[in-house]
């Protein structure tokens, strides 16, 4: 039996054509093959493609024809998409099984069974933030990203944000404006969004969460390449330990915090039925050393709750805290400011970890809140809300309850030196 050979491809293009005015997600695709043909293929993005092929019998014809179609296609309004070709060699990020593995091996959990899993179901929970929110797909066998076309590229994802702060602020514009920039950051960031484009779902808070977060775990994936590991680099600089109940130290302690939740919570909240678990310590050297420095410097140290989402957890593992820029998309706990926000009341945090505030999350992720120590140092106590955060000469803010319309306490720091992360705590 013979088996037919598939001609390689020696050069090709793909082009996008997004419009929401329009309700075009369309694909353009031109490959020059070696036998001397010429393949297009399009269709809607994310769809089964259709294809033609013309016989020319020679390479310089095909590329002749290649090139002549992408300048119609270029003057009827598409744009290169920015993936990197199938044909193209890169090394984008490493496979789940390898991350796994190079995450047990650096974030060192001391032979514990139960921290060895809670490493590999935060690698899965990573990746799967990405899966289950869009139709880009992870690639285990080559450890890619992709999106219904390609590759995403780098550069692709620092376009992207742009236009995404542009939606964001964009959304009192007329409506012609707004489709725009939605077309544009749809032409960069592919995505199968179904027979029927409507840009008003970029009108919601939620939706631009959810697609500031597919970013960020996008770019997380990219810094993760293959040359990085190979070089011996330490992407994870962590340690992490179960706080143990077969031992009295390991009692007591769970006692300790679980009475500091349990005092703190404020019963109106949903998250106020949640009981905790299972307490692990946790412990970046380079956060402690600089928070050791900078508590030494300012003092006021007062222990808080922080609470994130599971597939957060890996990249803080990585970096630790960090505060976001001031253009970046934050639909949340932004109220005083660019700083990291604590609470003293338990739930109120606890809401961060479980969705409560941003409906775009996975809710089925196990839930975890991180208790950590601020340096508070000079407190600003504000007596209303005003837009002047952080104030000159404080070092922090300190909301009480009744101030600006915010119900619980609320601390904010405003430099990633003064905080530390002290445990890692798991709720059911």
């Amino acid at each position: 039996m013979n088996t037919a050979v598939v001609p390689k491809v020696l050069e090709s293009c793909t082009l996008i054509y997004v419009e929401i005015d329009e309700n075009s997600n369309k694909v353009w695709k031109g490959s020059v093959l070696e036998d001397g043909s010429f393949l297009a293929q399009w269709g809607r993005v994310g769809s089964q493609l259709q294809s033609t092929s013309d016989e020319f019998g020679s390479v310089i014809l095909a590329k002749y024809q290649l090139a002549r179609m992408k300048r119609q296609k270029l003057r009827k309004g598409y744009t290169e998409a920015q993936i990197v070709e199938a044909d193209r060699p890169i090394n984008v990020t490493v496979g789940a099984e390898e991350l796994d593995a190079i995450a047990a091996r650096q974030i060192h959990h001391g032979e514990d069974e139960r921290a060895r899993q809670l490493i590999r179901y935060l690698v899965e929970a990573n990746i799967h933030q990405i899966v289950s929110q869009t139709k880009i797909t992870y690639h285990v066998e080559t450890g890619t990203w992709r999106t219904p076309l390609g590759l995403v590229t780098p550069n692709a994802i620092t376009l992207a944000r742009q236009y995404l702060l542009q939606i964001a602020e964009g959304n009192n514009k007329n409506s012609l404006t707004f489709g725009r920039l939605v077309s544009q950051y749809l032409r960069l960031i592919p995505q199968n969004l179904g027979k029927k484009l409507d840009d008003s779902v970029f009108r919601s808070p939620n939706e631009l969460q959810r697609q500031q977060e597919i970013l960020d775990a996008l770019d997380a994936a990219l810094q993760l390449t293959p040359k990085t590991i190979e070089e011996g680099e330490n992407v994870f600089e962590c340690k992490i330990r179960r706080v143990p109940g077969s031992i009295e130290w390991g009692r007591e302690k769970f006692r300790e915090i679980r009475k500091l939740y349990e005092t703190t919570i404020n019963a109106n909240h949903l998250a106020a039925n949640y009981k905790l678990k299972r307490v692990y310590e946790v412990d970046i050297p380079s956060m402690r050393r600089a928070f050791e420095a900078k508590a030494a410097e300012i003092g006021n140290v007062k222990l808080h709750w922080h609470g994130t989402k599971a597939s957060n957890l890996l990249s803080i593992f990585q970096k630790g805290l960090i505060i976001p820029p001031a253009d970046a998309i934050q639909c949340t706990g932004r109220m005083f400011g660019n700083g990291i926000y604590g609470s003293e009341q338990s739930t109120k945090a606890l809401n961060y970890a479980t969705n409560y505030w941003n409906a775009s999350g996975d809710g089925n992720q196990r839930v975890f809140m991180l208790l950590c120590e601020f340096a508070m140092g000079r407190e600003y106590h504000p007596k209303n809300w005003s837009r002047s955060f952080p104030r000159p000469g404080y070092d922090s803010t300190n909301v009480q309850p009744g101030v600006g319309g915010v119900i619980n306490q609320e601390s904010i720091v405003y430099s990633i030196d003064q905080v530390n992360i002290k445990y890692l705590c798991e709720f059911e």
